[in-house]
């Protein structure tokens, strides 16, 4: 199955007719996309700086492609810098800039960075309140409508594999188990497959347009 979105689906003119005597089984043997979810958004894309508000183009970032972004927007000539850093031990966010940042704002990029709302003295590093959120898909679920025997949080759901992807931003996803584990099928008559990948909170992840494949294997018991 492939496609540009985070829901995939497949009608099938000719139905599988399953014996109905037997059990079946589904299992994942790859998925395959883009590193592309992002974790700027119009609702976190601001860095106020000064009396200035710098827009970062919505996109997936690590915290170094933040600071090269914000970086090559202000003018070193008048004095201007700016540094944002991961502290890898303590997993927060330390910045030091040459005019005072504001993160009060909904739409600033503080939260993302671990910073409560709140304004930064210039020329002092600070060190964010709380770690930072760069990541903002912690795992992808991949849902499918015809498979049972999973269960998030106690309850019985219709996740078909689960996992964290493992390449930074921007890089291609390629995850294909050793091991495929095979779920149950709900049906003996396949007329439609469905899959959603969404994230921990169960919200349809945004590969922004990039292909999406997913190879399933069906098979009797």
């Amino acid at each position: 199955m492939s496609g540009k979105s985070s829901i995939l689906s497949a009608d099938f003119e000719e139905p599988l007719i399953l014996d109905s005597n037997t059990e079946h089984v589904l299992g994942l043997v790859n998925f395959e996309t883009y590193n592309s979810a992002p974790n700027v958004t119009e609702k976190n894309n601001k860095f106020y700086f000064g009396n200035r508000i710098i827009t970062i183009p919505v996109g997936c970032y690590e915290i170094k492609d933040i600071n090269a972004y914000v970086t090559q927007q202000l003018n070193s000539k008048l004095g201007e810098s700016v540094e944002i850093k991961a502290n890898n031990n303590t997993l927060h966010t330390q910045v030091k800039c040459s005019n005072k940042i504001n993160f009060q704002p909904e739409d600033s990029i503080g939260r993302l960075l671990g910073f409560a709302q709140k304004e930064l003295a210039p020329n002092v590093v600070h060190e964010s309140d709380f770690t930072s959120s760069i990541m903002s898909i912690n795992s992808m679920l991949i849902y499918c409508n015809i498979t049972t025997s999973s269960y998030k949080d106690g309850k019985l759901v219709h996740i078909l594999y689960q996992f964290f992807p493992k390449v930074p931003a921007g890089f291609k996803i390629v995850e294909a188990p050793q091991h495929v584990i095979y779920l149950p099928i709900t049906t003996k008559l396949i007329t439609n497959i469905t899959l959603k990948i969404l994230d921990q909170d169960g919200n349809l992840i945004n590969f922004r347009g990039e292909t999406v494949t997913v190879g399933l294997h069906l098979k009797q018991l």
